[in-house]
This record gives structure tokens, sequence and C-alpha cells, in this order.
């Protein structure tokens, strides 16, 4: 496996260590699933209507930071 070299808001990094401890699995492991799920979700999304899978992408990385 590859680093991605992502950079996290502290706000993200407290809801993946919540999350992490709560169902008992790794940060590591939960990001790369969370990662994939919004992938997928992005990609369905763009499948039927561009416009609006690029701006839930705009949208979500602002609320990110």
């Amino acid at each position: 496996m590859k680093s991605l070299g992502a950079k996290f808001s502290d706000q993200q990094l407290t809801e993946l260590k919540g999350v992490s401890e709560n169902i008992g699995v790794a940060v590591s492991k939960l990001s790369r699933a969370a990662l994939r799920l919004g992938l997928i979700q992005i990609s369905n999304l763009s499948d039927k209507d561009m416009d609006k899978a690029i701006d839930l992408v705009l949208v979500n990385d602002a609320r990110s930071k």
C-alpha cells in the first residue's frame, strides 16, 4: 500500500478517533473505508449528474477545513 499523504483538520481527526474507538477498528482502516465509500458515492453521482458531483466535492472540501 502507498501513503497518500492527505492532511486532515483537527475536527476530522477527532471524528476519526471517536468513531474508531466506538467501533473498535484502527483509524487507518476507518480512513481507508471512508475514502472508498466516499469515492463510490461521488462516482455514482457523477454518472448521473456531473455538476452535482462537483458541487458535492467542493462543498464537503470546504466543510472539512
